[in-house]
């Protein structure tokens, strides 16, 4: 890879992606308002990312260990006994959620801090808000994610440096991924997703992620950008088996890497370079658990509101602004479904 095409600043960022209309900074919240409680309290599984390096992403169960309190910008989950507490410190963490709902591709997505307290039951994590917002459907959309790829296998540790062969076969079978960032004292965790095979190996110490279009507001990117820091956590629908790999990672635009990342004959104009430090296979039963491929879970159109709505009136509220917004943000996200690439 050419030095020339390193991204190096938000400049050279924004050069390829242009910045996101004005409205969707307003897409931020720092308060629990009706549709982040309808999603929480809907949601089956909830992954969590810390900014400690050596915690790797990891999943609760909310259809068995429901979320216990969720108010203004507090959201209480059980941290069940059988899963292996993380050691935070006093004052907490930085650290990210990112809510799932059976069957149901948008998500919301929170950013604060967190600590582990003891109640009467057990552990509980305590996450006070700093940045909650809604993200679309369509990372789930392009990996297909709703369709199980096989019947669930037992799980093997193995953990290392430079990927093995099966880490390797994994990563090229893996449709989905979370990308955990950070900036400063701030976590990012955020999904993507393609048909499998879209992370490309470079060898075993080094990987590429494709930037999709998205919502342009490119918050892991320019994270990448700032401090280089970045955890994937890979997924097989169907699977309670986790791939987390960690490592140092820098942004590229070198059409010769870029192009054999094309979908529909459409390269992306970025990629992300991994250069891989560590890996490790997680055994998460919890994926299976919380019923994300079993249909029998999975919510019914009227359960909760279209996206368009939720999103429109979680910027503009629910007065004339933001009845007008949905119609805006309806067509745009019917346009965008439509042009995955």
């Amino acid at each position: 890879m050419h030095n020339e095409h390193h991204i190096h600043s938000l400049e050279a960022l924004r050069a390829l992606i242009p910045s996101p209309p004005a409205m969707m900074h307003k897409r931020l919240q720092r308060a629990l308002d009706d549709y982040c409680l309808t999603i929480i309290h809907q949601a089956s599984l909830c992954a969590v990312g810390f900014i400690d390096d050596a915690l790797d992403v990891t999943y609760l169960d909310l259809r068995n260990h429901p979320v216990l309190q969720a108010e203004g910008q507090d959201i209480l989950l059980r941290w069940p006994a059988s899963k292996p507490a993380p050691q935070l410190p006093p004052e907490g963490l930085a650290c990210s959620l990112y809510f799932v709902m059976p069957g149901v591709g948008f998500s919301l997505r929170a950013n604060g801090r967190c600590v582990l307290q003891a109640d009467a039951s057990g552990k509980v994590l305590a996450f006070r808000a700093e940045a909650l917002f809604l993200h679309c459907s369509r990372a789930k959309v392009r990996a297909d994610f709703w369709q199980a790829r096989g019947p669930d296998q037992p799980f093997i540790a193995e953990e290392g440096d430079a990927l093995s062969a099966r880490a390797l076969a994994f990563v090229a079978q893996a449709p989905y991924l979370l990308m955990l960032t950070r900036q400063g004292e701030h976590t990012e965790l955020s999904p993507r997703g393609d048909p499998e095979g879209f992370v490309q190996p470079l060898g075993p110490s080094t990987l590429l992620i494709p930037e999709r279009p998205g919502n342009k507001v490119a918050c892991t990117l320019t994270n990448i950008i700032d401090d280089g820091a970045l955890r994937l956590s890979l997924n097989h629908p169907g699977s309670s088996t986790v791939l987390s790999v960690a490592g140092r990672a820098w942004l590229t635009s070198d059409p010769e890497v870029l192009k054999p990342l094309a979908v529909n004959n459409k390269a992306p104009k970025v990629a992300s370079v991994l250069e891989v430090e560590r890996y490790r296979f997680q055994h998460c039963p919890e994926l299976i658990s919380a019923g994300l491929w079993d249909s029998a879970t999975y919510l019914s159109e009227d359960a909760i509101p279209a996206f368009s709505k939720m999103l429109s009136e979680h910027m503009n509220g629910r007065g004339l602004l933001g009845k007008a917004t949905t119609l805006v943000v309806d067509a745009v996200v019917k346009h965008d479904l439509k042009h995955l690439y």
